[in-house]
């Protein structure tokens, strides 16, 4: 029984790697994303998305992140039970799956990542006093990163020449 319940796991952990190194390789190139730069790539989209809102004109776009990209990874338990002068004692033991990535390399095998969580929006917009230009650009940038409308600020730019 013990055997068998042995090679299962080896069964699975050798299918479910296979399906995993795939997902694992695109995984790899979001992950080397540091969240400044990931900041810096979704700023840019937002902007050129908000420009093309009727009467928006210029704009810049600031946003701040509550997390940023966060591996989940595979685990193996060992439950170990003891038994001291009729006292029962069990343990539970966790250590991470490895996988070999390369010559004499091992990593953790990834099973989950999480997004970064976009915290708020700061948007200033050449029609940024226009109310209605105020409301389409809040309901944009909340259905972009889900994020709740008070999260969100929309202010009138001001130009150079202007104080």
């Amino acid at each position: 029984l013990i055997i068998c319940a042995v090679m299962a796991l080896v069964l699975l952990v050798v299918s479910g790697f296979s399906e995993e190194k795939e997902t694992g390789e695109q995984f790899d190139v979001k992950l080397n994303v540091s969240s400044s730069e990931y900041i810096k790539e979704q700023e840019e989209k937002l902007k050129k998305l908000i420009e093309k809102i009727d009467g928006a004109g210029e704009v810049e776009v600031m946003i701040t992140l509550e997390s940023c990209y966060e591996n989940v990874y595979l685990k193996d338990s060992n439950l170990k039970t003891e038994s001291t002068s009729g006292v029962f004692k069990e343990e539970q033991e966790e250590s991470f799956v490895m996988a070999k990535t390369g010559s004499n390399t091992q990593d953790g095998v990834i099973i989950k990542v999480y997004e970064p969580v976009v915290k708020g929006v700061a948007v200033v917009a050449a029609g940024g006093d226009d109310e209605k230009v105020k409301m389409a650009i809040i309901e944009t940038v909340s259905a972009v990163f889900n994020i709740n409308s008070a999260n969100i600020s929309v202010e009138k730019m001001r130009f150079e020449g202007m104080k």
